[in-house]
């Protein structure tokens, strides 16, 4: 009796574990962005703001988190970062910090 329940115990976890891994990686997947525009941030809500203060043509950028709450986008120059943007979505509020300056800009944008 204990055997039984064992086993199937362990087919009920092994079966379950798949769907839980195709769930996961849906949910951690990005959608990209569209490179339609002339700049591949140009989509985001934030980016008229940021082109104001960020000269986009000579910076990299990498956008280190993305998810239902928040986007923090890093802007480097010569591999060294230089501007941190962090939007918050549910407020739509935009910070952005100049790294060797402090906070540029703070505010709920439209």
């Amino acid at each position: 009796m204990k055997i039984s329940v064992l086993v199937i115990s362990l087919l009920l976890l092994t079966s379950c574990n798949g769907s839980y891994q195709s769930l996961v990686s849906k949910k951690t997947e990005q959608a990209p962005l569209s490179h339609q525009s002339d700049h591949p941030l140009q989509d985001l809500v934030e980016y008229p703001i940021i082109s104001d203060v960020v000269d986009m043509k000579e910076m990299d950028w990498d956008i280190t988190k993305d998810n239902l709450y928040k986007r923090v986008i890093l802007f480097k120059k010569n591999g060294e970062i230089k501007y941190k943007s962090i939007y918050i979505k549910k407020t739509n509020r935009l910070k952005l910090v100049k790294l060797d300056e402090g906070l540029l800009y703070n505010e709920i944008i439209q």
